[in-house]
């Protein structure tokens, strides 16, 4: 996703964002696989030194030196050495990284369905089984393929590391001004909040539409109108998926209708995702749609003033986000240490490394107990997101759909559909247009 390639703060959230499926991405470069030596499947890694070689994007390093500082220390005769790229490439690069000869051990995996086509990418299912993963399935599915590198099902190639997801900011100081007591539950409440913020002279929703950002508001709507599985089979490109739905044009004119009543920023089509961030932290907004990535800004900025609630549906139990991985670790076909690697991707499951994950401002993977934090704001979003794991009712971003999707038919789109220039149905037609581009065979 390249929302927010300008996000100063949210470099780690971008490379997230990115980090996914990319499906009509480069292929996997011009390096042929490396004939490797058989490794039996085995939890056991032994006693003897190992060097593991860890491949990312520049942005995660923070975030990566403290999962390898503790996996070393578990596992004291292995030695992880990383390597990163500028988050600007590392997505370009990474096809050509894990089908190289001598690929790291442990790798972002950027583009699931090439990877498994050039058999560029290990299997994961046998250590699975071996170590008893149990990962929920909506942290799993992108990262799952058939044979052809369909995703959406079949066997598992890469283990999410922590999860980035989007949702609503508030400051509950505005909204205490306007007489509003609790976050909106539904659309219809989120839609009277706005309204009074905005009969009170105050900006309802601080809307950086320049990269796409309204995509975020319009994904929750699209998603309570069509349902959960009808986005998803769009995004991971299932037979017969289709965005031309009544609910996606359903989804177009509310945010139009909101743009017209004049609920968003009046500069919106030039307000990129740093500006905005930076506007709603000095208490110019009542709402910011974006995600988990800017809690430890907000959080800083706000203090108990920022609330956290995911996007609400039409019913009240109906929230949903767009979420995906931080990095998506797997292990490529040439690496030299494959079983070592694999107990890398069960490290990045266990408690320690949820609290790791929580610790650098990410929702952990998995389920059971929330680890703690001090930042009082992404213990909501931690909360909220508990929750949507139980519910099953988040989807990858439609920006991951193809990889032009959000370059060119999403940013462009959404600016068009707020300055008026296209209708709802022309936007909905012109983003399917752009995905059958990309994903005709």
């Amino acid at each position: 996703m390249d929302i927010a390639k300008s996000m100063k703060v949210a470099v780690a959230g971008i490379v997230a964002a990115a980090s996914l499926l990319s499906v009509s991405a480069c292929g996997p470069g011009s390096s042929k696989s490396a004939s490797t030596k058989s490794e039996p499947v085995s939890t056991s890694i032994g006693s003897e030194k190992i060097e593991l070689r860890l491949w990312d994007g520049a942005g995660l390093k923070t975030f990566d030196d403290q999962l390898i500082a503790a996996f070393q220390k578990k596992y004291p005769n292995v030695t992880i050495k990383a390597t990163y790229d500028p988050d600007n490439t590392s997505q370009q690069n990474g096809p050509r990284v894990i089908s190289a000869a001598d690929t790291p051990d442990v790798a972002r995996i950027t583009d699931v369905n090439s990877a498994v086509r050039g058999k560029h990418v290990v299997n994961l299912d046998e250590y699975a089984k071996a170590y008893g993963w149990d990962l929920p399935d909506s942290q799993t599915e992108v990262y799952r393929a058939n044979s052809k590198g369909k995703i959406g099902s079949g066997s598992l190639y890469a283990i999410p590391d922590g999860i980035s997801m989007t949702g609503m900011y508030w400051n509950k100081k505005v909204a205490k001004q306007l007489g509003i007591t609790a976050a909106p539950t539904t659309v219809d409440e989120l839609e009277a909040d706005m309204k009074k913020a905005a009969d009170a002279g105050v900006l309802a929703v601080m809307m950086p539409a320049k990269e796409g950002g309204t995509s975020y508001l319009y994904q929750a709507l699209l998603t309570d109108y069509e349902g959960r599985d009808a986005v998803q089979n769009w995004i991971v490109q299932k037979s017969g998926a289709t965005f031309s739905t009544d609910g996606a044009v359903k989804a177009a004119k509310k945010i139009k209708s909101w743009q017209d009543a004049g609920y968003f920023s009046k500069d919106a089509l030039a307000l990129d995702g740093s500006t905005a961030v930076s506007r709603f932290s000095a208490g110019d907004a009542l709402f910011f749609p974006s995600g988990s990535w800017y809690s430890a800004n907000i959080n800083k900025a706000l203090g108990s003033d920022a609330g956290w609630f995911a996007f609400p549906g039409t019913k009240a139990d109906a929230q949903s986000a767009a979420a995906n991985a931080v990095t998506a670790f797997g292990i490529p076909a040439n690496a030299k240490h494959k079983n070592a690697a694999a107990a890398f991707l069960n490290f990045l499951q266990s408690d320690e490394a949820r609290q790791i994950a929580v610790d650098n401002g990410y929702p952990p993977i998995g389920e059971g107990k929330t680890p703690k934090t001090d930042n009082h704001l992404l213990g909501e979003i931690l909360t909220s997101y508990a929750a949507l794991v139980k519910t099953g009712n988040t989807t990858d971003y439609i920006n991951n759909a193809t990889a032009g999707m959000q370059a060119s038919a999403l940013v462009p789109g959404f600016q068009s559909l707020l300055d008026g220039s296209m209708t709802p149905q022309q936007f909905v037609d012109s983003v399917q247009a752009q995905y059958e581009k990309e994903t005709a065979e």
